[in-house]
């Protein structure tokens, strides 16, 4: 769908386009805060999720100010769906876990 802007001080006539960015799901954040101590996080805890981080299974990033040393780490939101999708196919596509559910 394109609209087309008819604003006499932009020469009119401009084309825009109203499509939605590609890769994002609405409403999904791009970012999460790590929980604070004895929170939790898509199910999983503080504990875990810098053990994820420092084993390099999802990207973080820290937040603060220029020569602190202290701020907020914040977790890629899609580093976290990426493992867990993986962890999950991982699971269901092992010949043990079909076994067990017997």
């Amino acid at each position: 769908m394109s609209i087309v802007n008819n604003n006499a001080a932009s020469g009119g006539g401009d084309q825009f386009t109203s499509a939605p960015v590609v890769g994002q799901q609405p409403n999904e954040p791009e970012f999460y805060a790590m929980p604070g101590p004895g929170q939790v996080l898509e199910g999983l805890r503080r504990g875990a999720l810098y053990c994820l981080w420092h084993d390099g299974e999802i990207e973080t990033i820290a937040v603060r100010r220029k020569g602190k040393t202290r701020g907020r780490r914040l977790i890629v939101a899609e580093s976290l769906r990426n493992y867990l999708r993986r962890l999950r196919h991982e699971q269901c596509a092992s010949p043990q876990a079909k076994g067990s559910a017997k």
